[in-house]
């Protein structure tokens, strides 16, 4: 393709590549919002490497999640008609794992509960393919943080960093690449078995959980009650809790699964969790 004018063929393949400043990102987003030939070039680029991650396990979970999101906030942006301009990037720009939380989507595709995450009910379960969350317009907040997440990451691949980013990827629907990208995290610190980053573990557990459900993983959801065991261990938190009650439960220990139903609603009796928390055990 021959573009007159901005973007050119180069800043158009090194956005796709991520490797453009804030600024000439913002004006490729704004600029493929109205331009129909740019956009199409964008997809027709990214949706190859999106339908091929599940089976290409030695690209890098950086680089997966990165085609993953910048797909996903073009999409939110043709779709809505989201501008993304300096001056709206200054209204809100809280870091991390703050900003994930504040753009929590409406319900959540996963069991597991995130650490300092609000309340939001499972997403129904249908026959067919599993909604995704890095396509959906309405998640066009979460894209956005889910954006500074990773180009905080590519900066400094920091534990914090690392931390933030695996949970925008279990967000987005990513599971695997989560998981990788906790572990990494996890690696800095000696490792599961060793790191008492309770935070960090509990949110581990939470995206073994989930891949143990997505891909049919024995070996994920036995993993994933020892890590959630030994955040429990540290503290006895309703965070820490659910997501030992979700992973028990997984394992099919019908007995071990209703008691730590009822040590999470020793904690909390009266919240949504606890609400949601009493459906699980009714199940047992």
């Amino acid at each position: 393709m021959e573009h007159a004018g901005f973007p050119s063929d180069e800043t158009l393949a090194a956005f796709i590549d991520g490797r453009v400043d804030v600024d000439t990102r913002t004006r490729v987003i704004e600029h493929m919002s109205g331009c129909s030939e740019c956009y199409s070039v964008f997809i027709g680029s990214t949706e190859m490497p999106a339908a091929s991650a599940a089976e290409e396990s030695n690209v890098s979970p950086f680089r997966r999640a990165r085609w993953a999101v910048a797909a996903a906030a073009v999409a939110a942006a043709a779709a809505i008609g989201f501008f993304v301009t300096p001056a709206g990037q200054e209204l809100f720009h809280p870091a991390g794992l703050v900003a994930l939380a504040d753009a929590a989507p409406a319900s959540r595709t996963f069991q597991g509960r995130l650490t300092g995450f609000p309340y939001r009910q499972p997403a129904p379960v249908s026959r067919g393919a599993q909604s995704d969350p890095s396509r959906d317009p309405a998640n066009y907040k979460l894209l956005n943080a889910s954006a500074k997440v990773q180009q905080d990451v590519s900066k400094s691949a920091s534990i914090e960093n690392l931390h933030a980013f695996g949970v925008s990827q279990l967000l987005l629907g990513n599971a695997d690449g989560a998981v990788q990208t906790l572990r990494a995290a996890l690696d800095k610190r000696g490792g599961a078995d060793k790191s008492e980053e309770i935070a960090l573990l509990n949110d581990y557990a939470a995206a073994l959980s989930s891949r143990a459900s997505q891909l049919r993983r024995d070996d994920d959801a036995a993993l994933a009650a020892t890590v959630a065991n030994r955040a429990w261990s540290l503290q006895h938190s309703p965070e820490t809790a659910w997501n030992r009650a979700v992973s028990i439960e997984s394992l099919r220990g019908t007995a071990a699964a209703e008691s730590a139903w009822r040590d999470y609603l020793a904690l909390d009796s009266t919240s949504d969790w606890a609400r949601e928390a009493r459906t699980h055990l009714a199940r047992q």
